[in-house]
């Protein structure tokens, strides 16, 4: 009876102290920021990514913290002349709204990112719009299926913006009209298996509409960034397709460490490896990892092999150290675009990203 009664009360103490950790492990994670305020009004411009590292020391706990209004149509959307007031319920710290700024909405005949026009962004829009509506990655297979040109008009090497080409394998019964260019760019590998190819950059170079079904097609090229020639790409995309843009930060809760393996922010050099704050990349993981957008993941700098200064011939691998933060979103099957959110000195290509869980 000793005995049962002994192990019952390691029981119950263990279940105590596992019960305060997780609680001291909830309060670290919606840690508030010294110097936070009361209240914020947001004004135009705002982020959500700045709001919430405003009143956090890590914004991507903000879910945690924002209290949800049912009462509104998309209560996790925030707009310019929202007042938001840090409340306590429960002993716990939370986010509310006490007014709600103006909507108002703009459409355009162009590509439309929701919210764009209405609700503050959760990262800067204008960085990740060309991501979000142009670039993609696809698989070899899928690259391999598109439909290409074959041809360009008056015999022309390359075709710009008012030419018109011909292209094998679009279906003649289609019904889109609005079609993007695309070369094939770099291969991305798995970093653990340099053989295994993750995807394809498909690279943007223009767009145009259909003139003439039949086979080949033919497509009259409205505006162009890139040479285009023959064998490249033709992809049917939706102008006035409106693309998700809202949504919040979190702590990702992918299982393994993952690598930076490209960068892809406008005006990079081929084989430049540096990365900065702003810089958008591409990480090894994606659909099938359980990445969601939104996803946050820590920054890790790699540690030095370094020389041993006692012990001779041997070298020292240094821990990985905490470097700055990156955000998801954009997904594909095995790849993300992300945008690196901050950074305390330089990262580059190799870098490792993990859950924050990871490291708490």
């Amino acid at each position: 009876m000793k005995n049962i009664n002994k192990l019952l009360s390691l029981a119950i103490f263990a279940l105590l102290l596992s019960t305060a950790s997780f609680v001291l492990a909830e309060e670290v994670a919606v840690e508030l920021k010294p110097g936070h305020p009361q209240q914020y009004t947001v004004v135009k411009g705002d982020t959500l990514w700045d709001i919430s590292g405003t009143f956090l020391k890590k914004p991507w706990y903000w879910p945690e913290i924002w209290h949800i209004n049912p009462q509104i149509e998309n209560p996790h959307l925030i707009y310019p002349g929202d007042v938001l007031k840090l409340v306590y319920i429960d002993g716990k710290p939370y986010i509310t709204r006490s007014k709600y700024g103006k909507r108002t909405v703009r459409l355009s005949p162009e590509t439309r990112i929701e919210e764009l026009d209405r609700a503050i962004p959760t990262i800067p829009l204008d960085v990740i719009s060309p991501y979000l509506t142009k670039n993609r990655i696809l698989n070899a297979r899928e690259y391999s299926q598109l439909p290409y040109i074959v041809g360009i008009n008056d015999e022309h090497m390359s075709a710009g913006a008012n030419n018109s080409i011909y292209v094998m394998g679009i279906p003649e019964d289609s019904n889109d009209e609005i079609y993007g260019i695309y070369r094939r760019g770099k291969a991305y590998k798995n970093p653990a298996n340099k053989k295994e190819v993750l995807g394809y950059e498909a690279i943007y170079l223009g767009e145009g509409t259909m003139e003439r079904q039949g086979s080949p097609a033919t497509i009259y090229v409205e505006k162009s960034k890139a040479e285009i020639l023959r064998k490249h790409r033709v992809i049917p995309i939706n102008r006035d397709k409106v693309i998700d843009a809202s949504f919040m930060p979190r702590a990702s809760d992918l299982k393994r460490p993952a690598s930076i393996i490209g960068v892809l922010t406008s005006g990079m050099q081929p084989g430049v490896n540096m990365v900065g704050a702003m810089d958008v990349v591409i990480i090894d993981a994606g659909l099938k990892d359980g990445i969601e957008k939104g996803d946050v993941l820590n920054i890790y700098k790699k540690g030095l092999l370094v020389k041993d200064p006692i012990r001779a011939n041997k070298k020292v691998k240094l821990p990985n150290e905490i470097n700055g933060n990156l955000m998801v979103f954009r997904l594909f099957n095995r790849l993300s675009y992300a945008i690196v959110m901050d950074a305390q000195s330089t990262l580059r290509v190799g870098d490792v990203v993990q859950s924050p869980f990871l490291n708490e």
